[in-house]
């Protein structure tokens, strides 16, 4: 360590000694950690134990699936708060379709489209895989160095104390501090070069209205970022804003730069490459992919699909770019038998309005995914449950539909003009259906407030019926 290091770190060292001796105490909990699903982890069951007397044998009630045709859904699916109705309803174990009603017509998504971007997260990353935020010096050039992103949106410039909506991510201050202890020169940082190269192409899709922005539906997707952008991520504050900046790369480089304290005090911040001759001096890790999937399913995050769907591009062999994410998917749905031809994905979040999918489509991708037997399966487990939260489905399934609470599984989805719902369904009778439903605002038909409890009484009225579903 350099002189002029261990004279930057002996000198915050008193100064936080001096704080430390001055305040009160404080009990420091360890950071909570606030993401509303978790990825699953594998356990293994322990032997069971003798037991000296048999225990007696309890007898479950078998459930008999309904006999084919004999729960009618024509009155669910004509209220008039659904618009021009889409729906498409398959037997998971014996693959008949139930409903069909536009099912092969194209749709907006909305937020639904989320899991075909996850799905092919699934496909093609490993569940170990993670982005990892770098630090290199450049031997050519004493006194530069290079925070170079890897696509981390979790990131967080938050310190102990505080947390985000992401559980357990790299911390800013850690990767500094990390600078902070490895710093071996006598003079310095004086220069520090922001790369963001890890991602290609636009950093903001031209399909997003410029206000999605500014009210913190979704930053700009960039390699390098912190707390995904958002003007004030903490939710330990009463300050939190979603609002999300025009650079989210020169904010992370302008936070990095202040978290150095003396040893960067006048370093100039410059958007670039890594040099050829960099060499790694540190780095810090995020979560788990699998992490990113359940939370981006769970609650709906935009921005965070989006980095998903890139790594998942970037391992499939494509740029890490939007334009990559349709033709991936397509790639994805075409290994599992599902036809995908009429699949447009401007986007990965299903935030952009040209987006479309049919109802076919959705719920085929669904059933595979109840199976349990493919690389998507894990994407049952993300799904939000009707009336557990926190999720997007938490607050939802009220009053008479209260009744399908915990069975109902399923992707929400809004944009104007546009609600759906997508899913797989543990039904009254002991069937599983796989199912999406669709309400637009379209042939003279229109779609509003009540549009949502419209859709859960849809859904309720499929767990009600199981096999014995139809029109």
């Amino acid at each position: 360590m350099s002189l002029f290091t261990r004279s930057l770190l002996a000198s915050t060292a008193a100064s936080a000694l001096v704080m430390a001796l001055a305040a009160p105490a404080i009990a420091v909990d360890a950071t909570p950690s606030p993401s509303p699903t978790q990825s699953p982890t594998s356990t293994t069951s322990p032997s069971p134990a003798p037991s000296s007397s048999p225990s007696p044998s309890v007898s479950l009630p078998v459930l008999i699936p309904k006999q084919p045709n004999s729960c009618s859904a024509a009155s669910a699916v004509s209220q008039s708060a659904l618009g021009q109705f889409y729906a498409y309803v398959v037997d998971v174990n014996t693959g008949r379709v139930l409903l069909d009603i536009r099912g092969n017509e194209a749709t907006p998504s909305a937020s639904v489209l989320k899991v075909l971007s996850v799905a092919a997260g699934l496909t093609y990353l490993p569940a170990t895989y993670t982005a990892t935020t770098r630090v290199f010096t450049v031997p050519s050039q004493p006194g530069t160095i290079v925070l170079k992103g890897g696509g981390d949106h979790t990131l967080s410039q938050m310190t102990k104390g505080s947390y985000t909506t992401y559980s357990k991510p790299a911390r800013l201050e850690t990767l500094a501090n990390k600078v902070l202890t490895s710093w071996n020169s006598d003079q310095p940082i004086s220069k520090i070069i922001l790369d963001s190269s890890f991602f290609k192409g636009a950093s903001y899709n031209p399909h997003w209205l410029a206000s999605d922005r500014t009210n913190g539906y979704i930053s700009h997707i960039t390699a390098l970022q912190v707390d995904s952008d958002r003007a004030n991520g903490d939710q330990t504050s009463y300050a939190y804003s979603g609002y999300r900046s025009t650079d989210p790369v020169l904010k992370t480089g302008t936070l990095f730069k202040a978290a150095l304290k003396g040893l960067a005090p006048g370093a100039k911040l410059v958007k670039g490459a890594t040099p050829k001759d960099a060499v790694e001096l540190t780095s810090v890790t995020s979560q788990p992919i699998t992490t990113w999937m359940a939370h981006a399913t769970g609650i709906s995050d935009n921005t965070e699909t989006e980095f998903i769907a890139r790594h998942a591009a970037k391992a499939f062999g494509l740029p890490a770019a939007f334009t990559s994410v349709e033709p991936m998917v397509k790639t994805m749905l075409s290994s599992l038998g599902i036809d995908s031809s009429q699949l447009v994905m401007k986007d990965a979040s299903g935030l952009a309005q040209a987006n479309r999918v049919t109802p076919k489509m959705i719920t085929e991708l669904m059933q595979k995914v109840a199976q349990g037997n493919s690389a998507v399966a894990p994407l049952e487990s993300y799904l939000p449950v009707a009336g557990l939260g926190p999720g997007s489905m938490g607050g939802r399934f009220t009053g008479a539909n209260a009744v399908a609470r915990k069975f109902v599984k399923g992707k929400t989805g809004f944009i104007p003009g546009l609600y759906s719902l997508a899913g797989v369904i543990n039904a009254k009778d002991g069937s599983r259906l796989a199912y999406s439903i669709f309400a637009r605002s379209a042939g003279g038909k229109k779609v509003g407030w009540a549009t949502r409890g419209a859709l859960d009484t849809v859904a309720t009225r499929f767990y009600s019926c199981g096999a014995g579903l139809y029109l």
